[in-house]
């Protein structure tokens, strides 16, 4: 364990961990902190919501009861705003990680020092998952705190559920974001492909619930895997799909590895 470059790595991105964990802290202030207002709409806000579609209301995540249970409100948000917001900065720190290197005309320094590629490549991975158990961590404290304080028989179970959930998927795309900076030329970030590829998948598992015709798109997302429906009363840890996604990001990982062990990289 090469403490020193771990560190490094760590220093070189805490001023983008400290902005993107504010927008994600200060986005969940904002959602959680106006959900009396909206407990006070909810009558008027259910009625509004029967006359939508049901299939456009099933693609939103949204029923009447959203409105009048601070899970639920908050769930509508947590399961695709505060994930892109959180996986935007995890994603792209997995892209660059690495790639940085050659980008930035760093790689020759780095591989002259006595250290292997795996050392190398071990290190950076530590660091990157370091700051995303950072933000993910502050994230859930701040939600934890702010819900305890403006909502009343609340689920925790299914709070803490919604958030593991997050976690894994936050996960994936970190890793997924590791593989494919692998495919492409050095960049100066990758926001571009992150945002669509995080909103993208949303957007698939959204349409799939739409209409049983389309249901099978689905299963290309990850959110179709790891739901946030703290409201349904069946609603838990899917264990296994879980697993499978741990897997998957680790042999995200492991593919990025060897291609980083075997990639000419240029000085």
């Amino acid at each position: 364990m090469n403490w020193n470059l771990y560190f490094t790595e760590v220093k070189r991105n805490r001023k983008n961990l400290i902005t993107w964990t504010l927008i994600a802290v200060g986005f969940t202030a904002l959602v959680v902190s106006i959900f009396p207002t909206m407990e006070d709409m909810g009558q008027d806000l259910a009625e509004l919501m029967s006359k939508l579609p049901p299939e456009i209301a099933k693609a939103m995540g949204m029923d009447a009861e959203t409105w009048t249970n601070i899970l639920g409100f908050y769930s509508t948000y947590y399961g695709i705003y505060i994930i892109l917001l959180v996986g935007i900065f995890c994603m792209s720190t997995g892209a660059t990680i690495v790639s940085k290197e050659e980008r930035d005309r760093t790689s020759e320094f780095l591989l002259t020092r006595p250290l292997s590629r795996k050392q190398i490549f071990n290190e950076k991975m530590l660091a990157m998952l370091s700051l995303t158990f950072i933000i993910f961590t502050i994230q859930t404290i701040v939600a934890t705190t702010l819900v305890f304080i403006f909502g009343s028989n609340v689920n925790w179970s299914a709070f803490a559920t919604m958030h593991i959930h997050g976690l894994i998927l936050i996960l994936f795309f970190t890793c997924l974001g590791v593989l494919i900076s692998f495919f492409f030329q050095p960049k100066k970030n990758f926001m571009g492909m992150v945002v669509g590829i995080i909103f993208g998948s949303y957007f698939l598992n959204a349409v799939s619930r739409t209409a049983e015709s389309i249901e099978w798109l689905g299963y290309f997302s990850p959110f179709h895997y790891l739901d946030f429906d703290p409201l349904n009363p069946e609603y838990s840890a899917n264990w296994i799909g879980m697993a499978v996604m741990v897997v998957i990001s680790a042999g995200f990982l492991f593919a990025a590895f060897r291609l980083f062990e075997k990639k000419d990289i240029a000085g």
